[in-house]
């Protein structure tokens, strides 16, 4: 009985958190994708492909802090949502040194955002392995 009520609570979140990391992975490609833009009139497509990021890492870590998740799992959620904000946040700072003729202070931002981007990889990639788990008939909960 007690099992049939924990399974009724974690089915709708990690169903709701699962489809907030696969759209923040794909927000990010279309990030990657406008950066081929870059230096051309539709510039203006990273803005808004980095600002829907931040929504969604926000959105992100207000649904994991809602949400009946606990453990590794809610620890690697929220570190996600941190990582995708992190990465709107470093964007804008990068391009403003870069549009601004600082190239040697955009260079290290630059460095960053590329680590960034690779923890912000592994922590998709681990959101999506927990996510998946918990959805598994008979799996823990961790």
């Amino acid at each position: 009985m007690a099992d049939e009520a924990h399974h009724k609570v974690s089915e709708a979140k990690p169903r709701k958190l699962l489809l907030i990391v696969i759209g923040l992975a794909v927000i990010y490609v279309m990030t990657f994708m406008g950066g081929f833009l870059q230096d051309t009139q539709l510039n203006f497509l990273n803005y808004v492909f980095f600002s829907l990021l931040l929504v969604g890492g926000i959105l992100l870590i207000g649904e994991t802090v809602k949400s009946e998740v606990t453990g590794i799992t809610k620890w690697i959620l929220f570190m996600t949502g941190i990582s995708t904000t992190l990465l709107s946040l470093f964007f804008v700072s990068y391009d403003l040194f870069r549009l601004s003729g600082n190239e040697g202070f955009a260079d290290s931002i630059e460095a960053l955002l590329y680590l960034i981007t690779f923890i912000f990889w592994i922590l998709i990639v681990a959101s999506l392995v927990q996510l998946g788990r918990m959805k598994s008939p008979g799996s823990l909960q961790s």
